[in-house]
């Protein structure tokens, strides 16, 4: 479909930027429709639990005239995006909020702001308290689940509500719901993108990032949200390059290591589907001239386990004055973490630590002989929203999976579309990249879907 082909909602962020900085699009146009959107189809998906309608109108009029006068601001200059509950926004108080008062604005979601971007509302998240809130739905068969924890922010950009969002890893909740409902997600490095403002869930291991439609929006967001923070402890000081210099049809010469004992460790628990797909875009990626190198990381089988054991203990210690009041009344998913931290001790924390310092060493030394790693995104297909109790995807992660050894190593890790099951659900690939190489990990992403397209495809809703 081409540009001229798309309703506006449906438009990329690059495809967008460029109409936008032409003058051939009006940043108060897309914004309008993509409230029209919202109100068209959020009754089904549930993604927004605030929608701030009036101050995106009036922040679209204010960028229209900003450009209107020559002074773009960049590619994210008027683009509608939303951010998941877990972020605090100036004037819309969060459902979830830990140690974050006073903040105003999340540093990710004031560089968006001033980078021209158009802020519409706040997301749906799994964990957040309230029976009254409905579950979001996957815009490709509203009777299954958009992925946890960042649900909404899944749902929004897929089904058109947003041009891009902003999520939170901690485990997975990145790249889990951008796997399941079919568009791209990037959890940067470890510092790459500030948490100041981020309600914390562990603070070694949360990671916060863009998701939406493409690779190239991707590298477009990233562009405004990297850089060091003073006021995150944890940012990093590493220079911020230019992302969109990734965006390359071109992995000739590129070496990628798939970890496949590995991901035949994982196997039992994962539907063929999955591992079919993901085989394919690897000799994909091998045809476009990538070099694949099957690799092995020794102490990767226990990656998964410590990083739930130093997750859970977080976000306990976190947490610990407030256990009573969380036990009494909180999300089911918040009162079965107390209880998971509860259940390992300070031992646990230091062996799970162990583990982490061995398993850097490890995939350090695999990096020395490869450019990035490609594997599996996801154990299968989005299941049924009547598959799935409250604490089920908890305990995923105490058995060895894809999502968590990336967190607790802190790694670049990529989720892009890789195609579809035979209910046509979205399945995803995982590049895995080199401490602060980001432009390895988007130029491999970009480079398989540029050939293969599958952001193209849009859900039915």
């Amino acid at each position: 479909m081409s540009v001229a082909e798309k309703p506006l909602y449906y438009l990329t962020i690059h495809e967008a930027q460029q109409l936008i900085r032409e003058r051939k699009l009006s940043p108060v146009a897309l914004t309008q429709a993509v409230l029209d959107r919202i109100a068209a189809v959020d009754g089904k998906l549930h993604a927004y639990i605030n929608l701030m309608a009036d101050s995106a109108m009036a922040s679209a009029r204010v960028a229209e005239a900003e450009i209107a006068k020559g002074n773009w601001r960049g590619a994210m200059h008027g683009i509608p995006f939303a951010v998941k509950d877990q972020l605090d926004v100036e004037g819309a108080p969060a459902r979830v909020r830990q140690f974050t008062k006073g903040v105003g604005d999340a540093t990710p979601v004031r560089k968006l702001r001033e980078a021209g971007a158009v802020l519409m509302g706040k997301l749906h998240m799994s964990s957040m308290p309230g029976a009254e809130l409905p579950l979001p739905r996957n815009p490709w068969n509203t009777d299954h689940i958009t992925g946890g924890s960042s649900t909404g922010s899944g749902a929004a950009v897929s089904g058109g509500m947003c041009l891009g969002s902003l999520g939170e890893d901690t485990a997975g909740s990145i790249r889990n719901p951008s796997a399941y409902c079919g568009i791209a997600g990037l959890k940067a490095t470890y510092g790459r993108v500030s948490r100041h403002g981020l309600a914390p869930l562990a603070w070694s291991l949360d990671h916060c990032g863009p998701m939406a439609r493409s690779v190239e929006d991707l590298a477009h967001m990233l562009n405004a949200l990297a850089g060091y923070d003073g006021k995150d402890p944890t940012s990093s000081e590493q220079p911020v390059v230019d992302y969109t210099t990734a965006l390359r049809e071109d992995v000739k010469g590129m070496v990628i290591g798939v970890p496949r004992d590995y991901i035949d460790e994982c196997a039992p628990r994962t539907d063929p589907i999955v591992l079919r797909r993901v085989d394919e875009a690897i000799e994909q990626l091998k045809a476009l001239g990538a070099r694949i190198e099957v690799i092995k990381v020794p102490t990767l089988h226990l990656a998964t386990i410590a990083n739930a054991v130093i997750y859970y203990n977080e976000f306990w210690a976190a947490n610990r004055n407030a256990a009573a009041s969380v036990l009494a009344t909180g999300a089911a998913q918040r009162r079965a973490r107390i209880y998971l931290g509860l259940l390992t001790n300070s031992a646990d924390y230091i062996q799970a630590q162990r583990i982490r310092s061995r398993c850097r060493a490890e995939l350090a030394q695999v990096f020395e002989k490869v450019d990035c790693l490609a594997l599996p995104n996801q154990n299968g297909p989005a299941p049924r929203v009547d598959e799935v109790g409250p604490i089920d995807t908890l305990f995923k992660h105490v058995v060895p999976e894809f999502h968590g050894p990336f967190n607790l190593t802190g790694l670049p890790t990529l989720s892009v579309p890789c195609g579809f099951s035979e209910t046509n659900l979205p399945i995803a690939l995982q590049i895995v990249g080199k401490p602060f190489d980001e432009v390895t990990v988007l130029r491999a992403g970009y480079s398989y879907q540029q050939q293969m397209k599958w952001y193209e495809r849009r859900p039915t809703i």
